[in-house]
């Protein structure tokens, strides 16, 4: 069964929350953050509806924005 991802907030129980303010620094200096500005948002998760069944009753799909992100950048910073 296949489910957007509509869902970009933080949860609560985010590693983020926990991070000292010198590590959110570099991450908000480094690649990630605009990559999670600017690409991941764009990433059409439509285009993967024929991957998944249309059958209720099957499994949720994980998240396709995060799959495709994360080969993103295996392929980028390999």
């Amino acid at each position: 069964m296949f489910c957007r991802n509509a869902n970009y907030q933080i949860s609560m129980f985010d590693p983020l929350n926990r991070m000292p303010k010198y590590l959110i620094d570099i991450l908000k200096n480094s690649w990630c953050h605009a990559f999670r500005e600017y690409i991941f948002p764009k990433i059409d998760e439509e285009r993967f509806r024929v991957l998944y069944s249309d059958n209720a009753a099957a499994r949720p799909n994980s998240p396709v924005n995060v799959i495709i992100g994360g080969e993103a950048c295996f392929f980028l910073f390999k």
